[in-house]
């Protein structure tokens, strides 16, 4: 069975725990139901969807970066 060389090391636990906040962070579960605008006549959640994006962005660039490996 070929196992995937970045998820199964311990020293990886730190990644996997913030790939699962993130998963977590991404279900807007306390901004149900709100529709009132807060910022420039936004909703909050559209703020939030753009953080979540930009943060998702940088943390699969830092995460892409250190454990992907060139086909030699």
């Amino acid at each position: 069975m070929n196992k995937s060389y970045w998820f199964f090391k311990k020293e990886n636990i730190l990644t996997i725990l913030i790939f699962l906040l993130l998963f977590i962070f991404s279900l807007d579960f306390w901004g149900w139901h709100q529709s009132v605008p807060l910022i420039l006549g936004m909703p909050l959640w559209v703020y939030y969807s753009f953080i979540l994006t930009i943060f998702t962005s940088v943390l699969f660039y830092l995460f892409s970066s250190k454990y992907w490996r060139e086909n030699k």
